[in-house]
């Protein structure tokens, strides 16, 4: 089901509720006053006639023998209240002690009284109930009448109950259009909010179907719908960063394994031909195609960590940055046979152990690489900051800001082995704990380079 229809149903469905029960207080309330006015006239008509016919029970007459009551204002031959007395009532009748019927009303129904009717009244003095006589609906108030008798008038409810029903026809129409009306602005309201988000699904299906990211995402809205245009476009936008991110790394990567591949196929045409080589040189031709292997490989691996998504490879945990450096220390040394020193102020951060210790690695291996075998190797830990500082050559003014690009080299070391990824991936991982890089030089000569991290939070 679209969102159109679910939204227009939800806003119907709450018109009907919303609706029902105010037509059934309406209704209810309705009857109730119509009730209360029918009891109330047939009391206040009792009352009077009950004044006005005090002591006229039984000067004579006859019930329901045929002969005509009196028609004048007061009391009949029979005792009754002249008729019009009883208005708007459309029976009325007097119930003598002994159960003689007399009626008032010239063509009115004739009421029954039971004996349960009768002790009923006589505790409460009026008894007011629904009867029904000839399949049509009265409202009887009965009430004690002089001599022991009983008056009884009633009140058809026909009209009544003809009102209620053409309400309740009403209520209904009425329920039925508020029904309609509340699923039509659901829809038109739906529409307008499913705009963006119908545009929204187009654009996926079109990138997805295309895989053009290029093309600008431009859908207008407000509210959430206009936030969640707004993340979509974010991420449309960092999608295309990191696939052009890997166009370039692969058309560098292609770049940089150029010149060994030249290499190593030079010298493999050199191993077609070994026999006509001098011994010293087959042993060079072989150390230099073990060298262009060697260097194959160690790109490979660093593009693969380019290329690879570890970041989520292991938790983040609490933890020291003294302690790492250490670690990173003590096989720096043992690998080079070089002092490397750890100064540590006993920073703690948030981070993925192994991620920050191929960091710190690569620093110090770059700081071994380009910095005299008879000088050391410094580690700082100071406020989060990881430091790495040598004393080599230093860097460049122009190449500081480049240092960690992917495959940058700067001039003076491009004869030099490597292959430019070292720093690369010290930057990818300093990025994925939200950390930033840093290199500069030394004022007493060589280079300082290093990130800083956040501190965990307490």
């Amino acid at each position: 089901m679209t969102l159109r229809w679910r939204i227009a149903l939800i806003l119907a469905a709450l018109a009907f509720f919303v609706g029902l029960l105010a037509g059934f207080a309406s209704y209810f309330t309705t009857a109730s006053q119509i009730s209360s006015g029918i009891d109330a006239t047939l009391q206040s008509r009792a009352t009077a006639v009950n004044v006005a016919g005090s002591g006229n029970l039984g000067r004579g007459g006859h019930g329901h023998d045929g002969t005509d009551n009196a028609t004048s204002s007061g009391p009949d031959v029979n005792g009754c209240p002249s008729a019009g007395s009883f208005q708007p009532a459309s029976a009325a009748q007097l119930v003598a002690a002994d159960g003689t019927v007399t009626g008032c009303i010239e063509g009115g129904v004739v009421l029954s009284l039971s004996a349960e009717d009768r002790g009923a009244l006589s505790a409460n003095a009026t008894l007011v109930q629904t009867v029904s006589v000839d399949g049509e609906r009265y409202r009887v108030l009965s009430t004690p009448w002089h001599d022991g008798g009983t008056l009884q008038i009633a009140r058809s409810l026909a009209e009544s109950d003809a009102l209620l029903s053409r309400l309740r026809l009403q209520l209904l129409a009425v329920i039925a259009v508020a029904m309609a009306l509340a699923a039509a602005l659901g829809w038109a309201v739906a529409t307008r909010l499913a705009r963006p988000i119908t545009r929204l699904r187009d654009e996926t299906h079109r990138i997805a179907t295309t895989l053009d990211l290029s093309a600008p995402v431009d859908i207008a809205g407000s509210g959430e719908v206009g936030d969640l245009a707004e993340s979509f476009s974010t991420m449309i936008e960092a999608v295309a960063h990191s696939q052009e991110q890997q166009r370039r790394l692969v058309s560098d990567a292609s770049h940089e394994m150029r010149t060994p591949l030249t290499s190593l196929r030079s010298n493999a045409e050199l191993l077609a031909q070994i026999d006509r080589l001098p011994p010293h040189e087959r042993q060079e031709v072989a150390d230099d195609v073990l060298e262009d292997v060697d260097e194959l490989t160690t790109l490979l691996a660093e593009l693969v960590d380019l290329a690879s998504d570890l970041t989520n490879a292991e938790p983040a945990e609490d933890l020291s940055l003294g302690d790492i450096a250490r670690a990173v220390a003590d096989r720096a040394e043992r690998r080079s046979e070089r002092p490397v020193s750890v100064v540590d102020d006993g920073s703690t951060v948030r981070g993925r152990p192994r991620q920050l210790e191929r960091a710190l690695g690569n620093l110090v291996d770059n700081a071994i690489k380009y910095s005299p075998a008879d000088t050391p190797v410094e580690i700082e830990v100071a406020q989060n900051t990881a430091s790495v500082r040598d004393r080599g050559r230093g860097i460049p003014p122009d190449d500081l800001d480049r240092v960690f690009d992917r495959f940058y080299r700067a001039v003076d070391v491009r004869t030099e082995p490597g292959s430019g990824l070292g720093l690369a991936i010290v930057q990818e991982i300093v990025r994925s704990h939200q950390g930033t890089v840093f290199a500069r030089n030394r004022p007493d000569g060589g280079a300082e380079l290093g990130f800083t991290l956040s501190a965990p939070n307490p």
